[in-house]
């Protein structure tokens, strides 16, 4: 069997999610490469792109880590409103930022009317987000599914909670500061694919390592399956993105 056939029965909703994140990916890349505006001296495309880039892994690791939930939880109430509010914003956060683009306007730190309140609507499905990867994570570590190898079950588990958690955070501190940099930042001054900004402290450096726990730690156990370093691991990642927030704010 593929591994997109067993992502699709894993968890179809979530694999059929990252095949129209990638999809939007390809059609930003196609755009960008025909359009010649420019926002904060990149193309105004790029933004839309790499959100589509993070939700195809988002979904796609979400498929692939479901099974560490029983069945039951698999078919509960929970994990169906979960999977329920993930796609819908979802849909509305990447919708709303590819608009903007297609406008040549900011989706994020908007000072219209308007875009400064699907901005502010904008933070709460992103914590709508991180809440719902945080809340399998911590199902998987309750009660997850016992026929799975406890270093893999934990792993997921702990890969889970990190990113909600982590990226909570990290989130937060980027939109409570009203910027992703700490000084005169710009995305021109940064290296593709990412465009962090090396002239100024990137508060995105730490988010992107929160946002990729999930990934991140059920790999590193996949490699070495030890129930121990899955703890390890965990805290050595959460101890790097803490890192990276404060060295981005020093």
């Amino acid at each position: 069997m593929s591994l997109f056939a067993e992502l699709h029965r894993r968890q179809p909703d979530f694999a059929r999610a990252g095949w129209v994140a990638l999809g939007l990916l390809a059609l930003c890349l196609g755009l960008a490469a025909f359009d010649p505006r420019l926002f904060d001296g990149v193309s105004v495309w790029v933004k839309p792109a790499k959100f589509a880039a993070s939700f195809v892994a988002w979904f796609w690791t979400l498929a692939w880590l479901w099974p560490a939930l029983s069945p039951a939880q698999q078919a509960g109430r929970v994990a169906r409103a979960v999977v329920l509010v993930m796609l819908a914003m979802a849909v509305f956060e990447q919708g709303w930022i590819t608009w903007r683009a297609a406008w040549g306007a900011p989706s994020h730190f908007a000072r219209d009317a308007l875009g400064a309140l699907v901005y502010g609507l904008m933070g709460l499905g992103a914590t709508l987000l991180v809440a719902g990867a945080a809340l399998l994570g911590l199902m998987i570590l309750w009660r997850g599914n016992a026929a799975m190898p406890r270093a893999a079950r934990l792993a997921a588990g702990l890969g889970l909670l990190l990113t909600g958690v982590l990226g909570g955070v990290t989130g937060f501190a980027i939109g409570g500061q009203g910027s992703a940099w700490v000084g005169a930042g710009s995305n021109a001054a940064g290296w593709p694919p990412f465009y962090w900004s090396f002239a100024a402290g990137d508060l995105r450096v730490a988010h992107f390592l929160a946002i990729h726990a999930m990934q991140a730690i059920p790999f590193a156990i996949w490699l070495w399956p030890r129930p121990s370093l899955a703890w390890g691991i965990s805290g050595g990642w959460a101890a790097l993105t803490w890192a990276a927030l404060v060295l981005a704010r020093a």
